[in-house]
Order: structure tokens, then C-alpha cells, then sequence
């Protein structure tokens, strides 16, 4: 019989609770010592490091500015309001998603990333293979190509400059340390750059389309499909999570907390504690994460021969399996 990771979690976190009330003070904090030497040995290191990915039940994952925050935020309220979690720090686990796994047993610890830090590469430098998610459910998320190319040029001009210092640290994006800084040009400009453009969005979404059978279950969800039906597509990721019979009070009552001016409103006064939804300035519309959310938006922003060029280069590339050839 093979455990399920929420059940081998909970095993692990039940048992180093018991080894802990057991032990006077002192014994706790030489156990505390001795682990947190351990923990430096390069096989205890790979060893967590596989635990850690093995653990993990499901992940959500987007290219940057594709309404991620929004959906993470109607995720973490449905696990919140269905199985009754409580913390001190409940906004910012809702936010984080996966620290509410240790809250129930029922929850499923889902990890919010980006998957190969997209933003920063050219398209023949993304990762081809997704096997490291054999074991795990992918949620993709995906936005019109036009829309996503747009925000992301307000977030390099408008927000990177306030967390490019902390980006540039992480290891696996040393190597583009140069290239996380806030960008200096216009956005016609931008959407003909080589580097976390429109070129690299395409690549990124055929690779995915072509390894979407990796993962142990997949599901696609369009940004779009969730402004036109919220509470189906909302419910489809929640069942698909594993996470049944959640009533449609529930549903909706998150569909509310994650609206549009719910969230301007809760990123103005800082609710979330966290900058990854703060505005750099409040009197600056576009320099907030709660941008727009609208769709078909980017016609506001580019000229009809932007649009062309953009719209031959998803005729051209694009997979069909999106169903955003225009």
C-alpha cells in the first residue's frame, strides 16, 4: 500500500509532536541542534529536497500576469470556509496556499509557482521536459497571450524595480542577474524583446501543451472561462484538488472574497501582509497587482499594428489546444 502524501505528512507531523512533549527543554533544543546540523549533510539536504517535491499533492501553475493571485485566493477561501481553518495568520496562508496544508488533514498541499521563472529567459532557454510533475496534479492556468504580454510590461516598468534585488539572489536565476531590473522602454517595444516576451509566452505554452500528459492528472483552466462562469470553474479546480461536496454558498461566498474590488481593497490596506500584493504606488493604478482584470484589455493599450503583429505570431506558433488563435 502506498501512503498518500497528506496522510504521510500527517503521520510525520503527529510523531515529531509526540518525540517533542516527551523531552524536558534542554532535550528539545539539543534535538533542535543536532537536526539543524543534520540538516547541512548533502544526502539530508537531497533526501528533504525529495521529500519536499514528493510531498507536494498539487501545483498551481501560470506564466507571470495571468490571474494566478486571483484564483489562489478562491482556492485558499473554499479550504478555509468548507474544513473550518483557523490560524492567526489565516489571510496570509490563504494567500501562500500551501502552509494551509498543516491546518487539516483534508487539505492538499498545493504549491503556487511559476514553473522556470519564464519572465526571465528567451524561448530556447525554457525547460523542454515537466517530468518532475509525474507525481503530482498541475493545475495550468492561462491567459490570452495579448492580455498576459501587456500586464507583464506594467509589472517590469512599474513593480520589479521593488523586488529585482531579492530575484537576482535566487539560485536558479543567478545566472539572468542582469536582466531582472525594471524595463526602460515602450510597450511596443517590449512585445518584440527576446527575453519574457510574447516570443517566450508562446514557447512556454506549446511546451506545456506538448507535456501535459506528464503530470498524474492535468487540468487547463482560461482566464476568460473563469470571468464568464466563476462558480463552475471554480468548482471544477476545487473537485479536481480533491476537495468534494463543497456547498454553493461556499463557492460563491469565495467568488466574492477574490472579486476585483475585494482584492484593490484588501491590496490598499496591506491585508495580506505580503508585497507580492502591495501597490508601489497608491496613487498609480497600473502599479498595483490588482491591474485591470479585465479581458481583451490589451486593445486599450496597443495600436491595430501591434495587434496584427501579435495575432500573425499566435496564427503562426500557437497550439490549438488553447483556443486563443484569434
Amino acid at each position: 500500500m502506498i501512503l498518500n502524501a497528506i496522510l504521510v505528512r500527517s503521520i510525520l507531523v503527529g510523531a515529531w509532536s509526540f518525540v517533542k512533549s516527551k523531552l524536558p527543554p534542554e532535550g528539545r533544543r539539543k534535538l533542535g541542534t543536532f537536526l539543524g546540523r543534520m540538516a547541512q549533510k548533502p544526502l539530508i539536504t537531497s533526501l528533504v529536497r525529495w521529500y519536499d517535491q514528493r510531498s507536494v499533492d498539487a501545483y498551481l501553475i501560470s506564466f507571470p500576469k495571468s490571474g494566478r493571485t486571483w484564483l489562489r485566493l478562491m482556492i485558499g477561501r473554499v479550504l478555509e470556509k468548507h474544513l473550518g481553518l483557523t490560524d492567526p495568520k489565516i489571510m496570509e496562508r490563504i494567500l501562500e496556499l500551501e502552509t494551509l496544508a498543516p491546518l487539516h488533514p483534508d487539505v492538499p498541499k498545493i504549491r503556487v509557482i511559476h514553473d522556470d521563472e519564464p519572465e526571465w529567459k528567451k524561448p530556447d532557454e525554457l525547460v523542454q521536459s515537466k517530468a518532475k510533475y509525474k507525481n503530482a496534479k498541475v493545475i495550468l492556468l492561462v491567459r490570452d497571450p495579448r492580455d498576459v504580454v501587456v500586464s507583464i510590461y506594467f509589472e517590469h516598468t512599474k513593480r520589479v524595480g521593488h523586488y529585482a534585488h531579492i530575484m537576482q539572489q535566487v539560485d536558479s536565476l543567478k545566472q539572468y542577474a542582469e536582466r531582472i531590473k525594471p524595463y526602460e522602454g515602450d510597450l511596443h517595444s517590449f512585445i518584440h524583446e527576446s527575453v519574457g516576451s510574447f516570443d517566450t509566452l508562446i514557447r512556454y505554452y506549446n511546451i506545456w501543451e506538448a507535456n501535459r500528459h506528464i503530470p498524474k492528472n492535468f487540468l487547463l483552466v482560461r482566464y476568460e472561462d473563469i470571468q464568464t462562469n466563476p462558480q463552475k470553474e471554480l468548482r471544477q479546480v476545487v473537485e479536481f484538488l480533491g476537495v468534494k461536496s463543497v456547498p454553493d454558498e461556499v463557492i460563491e461566498e469565495a467568488i466574492s472574497f477574490a472579486s476585483f474590488n475585494n482584492m484593490r481593497q484588501m491590496e490598499k490596506k496591506r491585508t495580506f501582509k505580503s508585497d507580492r500584493l502591495t501597490p508601489t504606488d497608491q496613487q498609480d493604478q497600473d502599479s498595483y497587482k490588482t491591474r485591470k482584470g479585465k479581458v481583451g484589455g490589451f486593445t486599450e493599450y496597443l495600436n491595430n499594428e501591434d495587434i496584427d503583429y501579435l495575432n500573425s505570431k499566435m496564427e503562426e506558433h500557437l497550439s490549438d489546444f488553447y483556443q486563443y488563435k484569434p
